[in-house]
């Protein structure tokens, strides 16, 4: 073979990796959020099924569902299953405590944390919760026109990627060691939320809107907050009086020691069968101080609840109004 027929085959060669490695970040962007919820399983916070769409057809709170009232935040949800395997959740949790972010610093940022789902006495997940998400993002809007800000902008790009190739191929490498499939994404619709405010001396260590954390992708962070999430099916036109009954018991909450917020949530999904699922979430400090008060567990009129979950909080992020 000459020399420039060796070139010629080196050129092909890298055209091919290249072609081969923009098809992959196509791939990945469409999984990027930029979806609505679907069809249903067992829980509105964890189980909805979604299904793509574009940034222009992005959900409306306007006409999300049948709740009567307007909804008082706007919630994004990214929803992930981590590898059942020795470290992927350390590994997991360092990437996103690396990960350049801005977040706390757009205009409608209200709250954030990375929850890790655990089981109330300590035992480990069984197979079939490890099949389901066991990690979500959270974060909490002022309202929907504030995150499709978020959603658009430059700090989105440099948080997922940084709309970079290296950045993009970096994510798909840490992704593809510490993840079973693509991420799915869940737009809710946040009621009856009630929220402590946060003195400036309790305000978490950040640096240019992200938490300043130390992770050594060996051991898991330590847990920062404590969340219980209920599910409820709430019958057509019951809407109303369900959530003032859990307006009501986020209330009786707020008085415990160790609580944060309380909330109630239901997917941006348009009318369909989701419409029905809502999720009472409270947050509190410790998983110790919501045991001494078992908030959020009781029957809300005629809801039928169906299933309870709890998770600890990682890298939390607000401000002084809270959530």
């Amino acid at each position: 073979r000459s020399t420039t027929g060796g070139a010629a085959g080196t050129r092909r060669r890298r055209s091919v990796t290249m072609v081969t490695t923009m098809k992959t970040m196509v791939r990945w962007r469409g999984a990027v959020p930029r979806c609505g919820a679907r069809g249903r399983t067992r829980s509105a916070l964890h189980h909805l099924r979604v299904r793509a769409a574009s940034k222009e057809a992005a959900p409306s709170s306007q006409h999300a569902n049948t709740v009567p009232m307007p909804s008082d935040r706007y919630v994004a949800m990214n929803r992930f299953r981590v590898q059942d395997r020795a470290e992927a959740d350390a590994k997991f949790e360092k990437r996103w405590a690396e990960r350049p972010s801005r977040l706390a610093t757009m205009d409608g940022f209200r709250w954030f944390a990375l929850f890790r789902r655990i089981n109330l006495d300590g035992t480990d997940l069984t197979e079939e919760q490890n099949e389901d998400f066991n990690y979500t993002s959270m974060t909490l809007w002022q309202d929907q026109p504030t995150f499709q800000v978020w959603r658009e902008g430059d700090a989105f790009k440099e948080a997922h990627g940084g709309g970079n190739i290296k950045g993009i191929l970096d994510m798909l490498i840490s992704s593809a060691q510490t993840l079973k499939g693509k991420p799915k994404l869940l737009l809710a619709n946040a009621y009856a939320t009630q929220s402590l405010e946060v003195s400036e001396s309790d305000l978490p260590k950040m640096a240019g809107g992200w938490r300043s954390v130390v992770a050594d992708g060996k051991r898991v962070l330590d847990p920062e907050c404590f969340m219980c999430a209920v599910d409820y099916v709430v019958e057509p036109g019951r809407e109303a009086a369900f959530l003032q009954e859990a307006s009501a018991s986020i209330s009786e909450s707020r008085g415990a020691g160790g609580f944060r917020f309380g909330t109630v949530l239901n997917a941006d999904a348009g009318k369909g069968a989701d419409a029905d699922v809502f999720t009472l979430s409270m947050v509190w400090d410790t998983k110790e101080q919501w045991e001494a008060s078992r908030a959020g567990e009781a029957e809300l009129g005629e809801a039928r609840k169906t299933e309870t979950r709890f998770f600890e909080g990682k890298l939390v992020l607000t401000t002084q109004k809270g959530a």
